[in-house]
């Protein structure tokens, strides 16, 4: 069976059944990918950082 006979054989479909058929395919080919944030996550600064560039801003050595 080639892709020709399947849009065929697709386009006979009733619409609801290819609105199915639309969904099922869809799913499989793009499956959804949910990238996690870590919404706790710090940055990689210290307190120490912090305070110096703070200074450094303000003019205070």
């Amino acid at each position: 069976m080639d892709a020709s006979t399947v849009y065929q054989v697709a386009q006979a479909l009733p619409q609801e059944e290819q609105a199915k058929l639309f969904a099922m395919l869809k799913a499989e080919l793009y499956p959804k990918t949910t990238k996690k944030l870590n919404k706790n996550s710090m940055p990689d600064y210290t307190e120490e950082d912090a305070l110096e560039y703070l200074f450094n801003k303000l003019g205070i050595h």
